[in-house]
C-alpha cells in the first residue's frame, strides 16, 4: 500500500480542518495523521520539530515540507480534477510563497487551541499516537 503520514500541528484550527478535509477526501484510507506531540514522532522522528509547516512522510521515509507536501496529499484525494492539476502545474517556489503567508499568519487568521488535539472525524485507525 501507498500510504503516507501527515504531521500537523494541533494546536493550529487551521491544520485541524485540513487534516479533516484530507479524510474526507481520501477514499483509499492510506493517509495516516500524527501531531508533533504524539509519541510516535518523539520515538520514530525524534528531531522533528514544529514549524510553519505540515510534515508529509512518504513511503520512502522522505519528508516533504510545504507546497511538496501539499502535492504529495493530492496523489491520494478524490477531488475535483481540475483544482489538482491546477496545484499539480504551479510551480512549488510560487505555491511557497502563498503557503508560507498562511503558514506564518495561520494562529491570527484562524485560530489556536488551548491544547493539542486530533480532529474527531478521522478514523481511529489512521491516527499513529
Amino acid at each position: 500500500m501507498n500510504k503516507i503520514i501527515v504531521v500537523f500541528d494541533g494546536f493550529c484550527v487551521l491544520c485541524n480542518n485540513y487534516t479533516s478535509w484530507l479524510s474526507k477526501n481520501n477514499p483509499n484510507k492510506n493517509i495516516y495523521y500524527t501531531n508533533f506531540e504524539s509519541n510516535y514522532i518523539k520515538e520514530e522522528y525524534p528531531n522533528l520539530k514544529l514549524e510553519n509547516s505540515v510534515f508529509v512522510i512518504n513511503k520512502n521515509k522522505n519528508i516533504l515540507t510545504r507546497s511538496s507536501a501539499i502535492k504529495c496529499c493530492l496523489n491520494h484525494l478524490s477531488i475535483n480534477i481540475l483544482i489538482k492539476l491546477f496545484i499539480k502545474i504551479t510551480p512549488n517556489f510560487i505555491l511557497d510563497i502563498f503557503y508560507d503567508l498562511i503558514a506564518k499568519n495561520r494562529y491570527i487568521l484562524f485560530g489556536k487551541n488551548k491544547s493539542c488535539q486530533v480532529p474527531k472525524n478521522i478514523n481511529s485507525e489512521n491516527i499513529l499516537f
